[in-house]
């Protein structure tokens, strides 16, 4: 398997865009690397230790008598020791991959130097991930600067220079070492301010230990341990700093440490703010807004068919009541894939607690306890069961959740509920029109996507970056590619029986009864009855009469309401 370390860059075609192969690592065991990625074959440890001492000085020349001191420098040089070396060189010529133009290695007359491109050394692609990283953090990129530094750190693969005769000169040692300290400080520093100050402690509380004399991590993990809520911890880990300074070097905390402490006195940073960006062409929805805005109970529960705007409603609502749970916003998805006990892990460390207990039972009374008397609110997007968001709602207190689900065949006790309709077509027209850009009459369009606001806005978006196109353009890109998408994802969360029922209305009429659809799937008409019924749970029938079920979603060849 091949073990090629590489880099990454913010280029013109945005982040995270892949850049070249690092071809010399010195950050560990030295290794020289082809284009390919693979190990190259250098030889006995003496070539190796020549290539080390140029890359140490790399772009500058380094003399004869430094490269002979370096490759015997556990003893007296022979006298064939130049000779040898022009070899060694010769050697290296060989096998190392040429820059774009000229040689890998250059000579004059008592000097040699090596040749490297940005990007080839992984200490030098650390120290620029570094500055990156730093850059990103003042501009209050926190994640962007957190995933820099991660990958600083990444090419760290043991003791630098680990396995070249005797040891590199105490300044290389002192960079290098002081270069991956500055990147686990901003590793740090990224996830308190991106709001992960468990991770951050965490880290710090490494560094503090490693090396007690550093004032500036005593300052960090002090800050870090009051933006996670732990007042009495980041109190007394500035007693610990207060007490090593003091027995060591005799001196007091300096400014940085001191308002560290002055903002432990004070209290926790602020809380937690999660929520999504606000949808933007948000329309149509001033009644379910003002229903909800002011109610009473703890839980709100919109529930409806898939692309009907459960999810925008819940982040607009939540935007609305922000300023009135100051403690915390989160926002969770879920999703049938949505693990509770993975959720209370998440939600507990973000408000500070590292400790986490194996059970998911004691993860959510614990997450009750932290968040007893907080005005914290609290979004559920997708969920699929009573089951899954139990462990997740507060308990009695200020608190308020927010729940979107498309299933509609469970219940939480003492929620506010709410079946979200699709909407009407001036609301429709206006979020279209929003997206697009224009005012084009939508007739046909409307009727095909049946008020469903996901539908709506892909067809804004499209008409936006398709000017050019003309409606009925648009109703066929949804008919083939965009409908038939969203209606196999909800079948997908079916079970199979009921998968089958559901296409069992592919050549009946509209409206069916329960005996009709019993005959065809050749079950009785018990389960038919239990499968219908669960069908209209997910928003894919109603049910217009006891006994009567219609298809919401049109099948193959029929216009209108498409599930999304």
């Amino acid at each position: 398997m091949r073990a090629a370390a590489r880099w990454w860059h913010n280029g013109p075609d945005g982040p995270d865009r892949e850049g070249e192969t690092v071809l010399f690592q010195v950050l560990g065991p030295v290794t020289a690397r082809g284009r390919d990625g693979a190990a190259l074959e250098l030889g006995p440890g003496k070539p190796v230790t020549v290539l080390a001492t140029l890359l140490r000085h790399a772009g500058a020349w380094v003399s004869v008598d430094e490269l002979v001191d370096a490759t015997w420098a556990d003893r007296r040089p022979p006298a064939s020791a130049e000779a040898n070396l022009k070899t060694y060189i010769w050697r290296l010529r060989r096998v190392l991959p040429a820059p774009g133009d000229g040689g890998r290695i250059e000579h004059r007359p008592g000097a040699y130097r090596i040749r490297v491109e940005p990007g080839e050394l992984d200490a030098d692609l650390a120290a620029d991930l570094a500055a990156r990283a730093g850059a990103a953090l003042a501009e209050g990129e926190y994640e962007t600067a957190a995933a820099l530094a991660g990958r600083g750190l990444v090419l760290w693969r043991g003791r630098p220079f680990e396995g070249v005769a005797g040891k590199p000169p105490a300044a290389a040692a002192v960079r290098l070492g002081e270069l991956r300290w500055e990147l686990r400080e901003l590793l740090a520093r990224a996830r308190q301010a991106a709001g992960r100050a468990g991770e951050a402690v965490v880290l710090l509380r490494e560094l503090v230990t490693e090396d007690p004399l550093r004032e500036g991590a005593w300052t960090l993990l002090v800050d870090a341990l009051t933006a996670a809520g732990r007042r009495g911890e980041a109190l007394s880990a500035y007693c610990d700093a207060r007490r090593v300074l003091a027995a060591e070097l005799g001196v007091e905390p300096g400014a940085g440490l001191a308002a560290a402490y002055r903002r432990a006195l004070s209290g926790p940073a602020p809380a937690r703010r999660e929520l999504p960006r606000d949808v933007p062409g948000f329309t149509g929805r001033d009644t379910e807004l003002a229903l909800l805005r002011d109610a009473p109970e703890p839980v709100v529960l919109l529930e409806g068919m898939p692309g009907v705007g459960k999810s925008a409603l819940a982040v607009r609502l939540a935007h609305e009541l922000a300023e009135r749970f100051p403690d915390g916003q989160f926002h969770v998805e879920l999703g049938a894939d949505g693990d509770p006990g993975a959720v209370l892990a998440r939600l507990l460390r973000a408000i500070g607690v590292d400790a986490l207990p194996a059970d998911l039972g004691e993860r959510a009374a614990l997450w009750r306890s932290e968040i007893a008397g907080r005005r914290i609110l609290l979004v559920l997007d997708d969920a699929v069961s009573a089951r899954q968001i139990a462990p997740l709602l507060p308990g009695a207190g200020p608190a308020r959740t927010l729940i979107t689900t498309r299933d509609g065949g469970w219940h939480v006790p003492g929620a506010r509920r709410l079946t979200l309709a699709p909407l009407d077509d001036e609301a429709a027209a206006a979020l279209v029109h929003a997206c697009a850009g224009d005012a084009r009459p939508l007739g046909e369009l409307l009727a095909f996507c049946g008020g469903l606001p996901d539908l709506l806005r892909a067809a804004g978006d499209r008409l936006a970056a398709r000017p050019h196109w003309r409606i009925a353009d648009v109703v066929a890109w949804l008919a083939a590619e965009v409908a038939p998408a969203r209606l196999d994802a909800s079948l997908q969360r079916l079970a199979p029986a009921e998968r089958t029922a559901f296409r069992a209305f592919a050549g009946l009429p509209r409206e069916v009864g329960v005996p009709l659809v019993a005959r065809r799937l050749r079950v009785g008409q018990t389960e038919a009855r239990r499968l219908l019924e669960r069908l209209v749970d997910v928003h894919l029938l109603t049910a217009p009469g006891p006994g009567r079920y219609r298809a919401r979603v049109s099948r193959p060849g029929d216009q209108g309401v498409h599930v999304a």
